[in-house]
């Protein structure tokens, strides 16, 4: 009976642990995705307010809907190199003694980290018309010993703490005005970009069908530089160099590297292909010395480009 009334309150932990993530996920698409119909004197005063909460040095700019915070820096609790983890403190003056990269601790050095900073800060913009728009934008900076100014981190370097710090000023905001919150329209993404027309693999008329649909597969991801598409037309032993180790993926970067290659493919291919030995090539024939050629060959159920050299 005491084991029933055990395993009955752990899973009534579990459900209510699982509802309040339920209920935190929720509100932050909620917070994400709401427009606040009220006037704009009551949106902004709440997005700053719920902002100085969070960050107290802050920049206010009414007339243009706009709130900026400054730098502010960011403490990482759990992690040993945290300057608020009494022992990293040690370590770094000189006391250490556990274990640390390369014997740091033992010899009383500070590990690196230890004097790393991170630094986050927001923008939050009041936007649009009745119903308003907030928009908060979060960015991450980092310093490191030797740096005059901290360095701002972005693409790949942008850390993952940053997402969630930005979320959670969203939905203070959210929290202040929700009565006022109303669905969001789906934005609707128009692709503006000139359609370019699909090659038809009939034009190329000296070669197999499957060569000829790989061949205008080739042309088509080369006018749209689909590096994807182009790569899945490779075999993986494609020989692209005289001197270098062949290989699909070293074949890419360096056409990449060198548009004029691709350049070239696409004018190659342009120029007319046919039928050789148990390929196609194109242009069909020994290459001039200079020029570049093309070969096509059957590898299991598809065509592959096996080669695409200039010869010498």
């Amino acid at each position: 009976m005491q084991r029933l009334h055990r395993t009955t309150f752990l899973l009534a932990i579990t459900a209510c642990l699982w509802l309040a993530a339920c209920k935190n996920k929720q509100e932050i698409r909620s917070a994400k995705s709401s427009l606040y119909d009220t006037d704009f004197a009551v949106v902004y005063s709440a997005a700053l307010a719920a902002t100085r909460e969070q960050y107290t040095n802050v920049d206010d700019f009414p007339g243009n809907g706009i709130i900026k915070t400054a730098w502010h820096q960011v403490s990482y609790a759990n992690k040993d190199d945290d300057l608020a983890n009494q022992r990293t403190v040690a370590q770094s003056q000189g006391m250490g003694t556990g274990t640390t990269t390369a014997g740091q601790a033992a010899a009383g050095m500070p590990t690196r980290l230890a004097y790393k900073r991170s630094f986050i800060r927001f923008d939050v913009t009041v936007a649009g018309g009745r119903p308003w728009r907030v928009k908060v934008v979060g960015h991450a900076a980092e310093w490191e010993p030797g740096n005059a100014l901290p360095t701002e981190l972005r693409g790949a370097a942008r850390p993952p703490w940053l997402d969630g710090r930005t979320e959670s000023l969203q939905v203070a905001i959210y929290r202040k005005i929700k009565a006022y919150a109303v669905p969001m329209k789906e934005e609707v993404v128009v692709d503006t970009r000139p359609k370019l027309p699909k090659t038809d693999p009939s034009t190329f008329k000296d070669v197999p069908a499957p060569a000829a649909t790989q061949l205008a597969t080739i042309k088509d991801a080369l006018a749209r530089r689909d590096y994807a598409a182009l790569r899945a037309s490779l075999a993986d032993d494609v020989v692209w160099s005289l001197g270098g180790a062949p290989g699909a993926e070293t074949a890419m970067a360096m056409w990449q590297a060198d548009a004029e290659s691709l350049d070239a493919m696409a004018r190659v291919i342009a120029g007319g292909c046919a039928a050789q030995g148990n390929g196609v090539a194109c242009p069909a024939g020994p290459p001039a010395a200079g020029a570049w050629q093309l070969q096509l060959e059957p590898r299991g159920d598809a065509w592959r480009v096996t080669s695409f050299l200039r010869a010498e």
